[in-house]
């Protein structure tokens, strides 16, 4: 299926309302959208290229339905299946939903992004971005696995790797994907060094967590969830989070990849 520009438009302003739309089920995204504007009207915009699949995906309408999307945005691809995924990525991965398929499509992200602003005549110095997001999230019937989301962030000057496992069955599928999307976003703040909630990653978790949506009852469970973070240069050495984010040691990082 097809969106078109009016059509993402129209599924944002239902869902841009305060609590959930009683349209389209979405949460709200009124804050969500406001950042993406952040993000657009930065001196230097990143010039990104994002690969979203298993979750995430409510990150494709707020990009690129949000004015000054062309400034910013030079390809959104969902890769869904399993051949598609494999395509893209040139292999198929011994784990769909892992930090390594969230790295490798950073990667190919990046490398598109290289050629798109070539081709365009070059980048101009705006940094080049390439994003790319993996998930396994709620379903019907509820998965025996957990539900969890690995984001890269593909930069010149390295990867920031992010993994967050979410609280089984405390939200909806459309509100575990809300998260994941807005996880997605910091990620890509964060590693441009703009702005966003909070001021630092490890201040938004109330933009992410959606601990304000008082109505969708998301209870206690959620408290115990963090987001870790880490980030390794193009020279392969590993460091630590950038602006205090949450997951100060890599090796927590690494705990939270276990299994995956």
């Amino acid at each position: 299926m097809v969106l078109r520009r009016a059509s993402l438009l129209q599924l944002l302003r239902a869902a841009s309302t305060a609590g959930a739309s009683v349209t389209t089920g979405l949460p709200a995204s009124s804050d969500a959208l406001a950042f993406v504007r952040t993000l657009y009207e930065a001196p230097q915009p990143p010039q990104l290229v994002a690969f979203v699949t298993g979750g995430g995906t409510q990150l494709v309408p707020w990009l690129l339905a949000t004015a000054g999307a062309s400034r910013s945005v030079l390809d959104v691809q969902v890769p869904y299946s399993r051949h598609s995924l494999a395509e893209l990525l040139g292999h198929e991965p011994a784990k769909f939903c892992s930090p390594q398929v969230a790295s490798d499509l950073a990667a190919a992200a990046f490398e598109r992004a290289l050629k798109l602003t070539a081709s365009e005549g070059g980048a101009q110095g705006l940094p080049i971005v390439g994003m790319g997001c993996t998930a396994a999230l709620r379903s019907e019937p509820m998965k025996r696995g957990r539900h969890r989301a690995f984001i890269a962030v593909r930069t010149a000057t390295g990867t920031h790797e992010l993994a967050l496992t979410l609280a089984k069955g405390a939200r909806s599928r459309i509100l575990e994907d809300a998260v994941v999307s807005r996880v997605a976003l910091l990620a890509i703040a964060h590693a441009c060094k703009l702005p966003m909630p909070g001021g630092v990653l490890a201040d938004a978790t109330p933009f992410w967590r959606l601990e304000g949506d008082d109505d969708q009852g998301l209870g206690s469970a959620v408290v115990a969830e963090v987001l870790h973070h880490r980030f390794v240069a193009s020279s392969g050495k590993e460091g630590g989070p950038i602006n205090g984010a949450e997951g100060a040691r890599p090796s927590v990082f690494n705990d939270s990849m276990k299994g995956a």
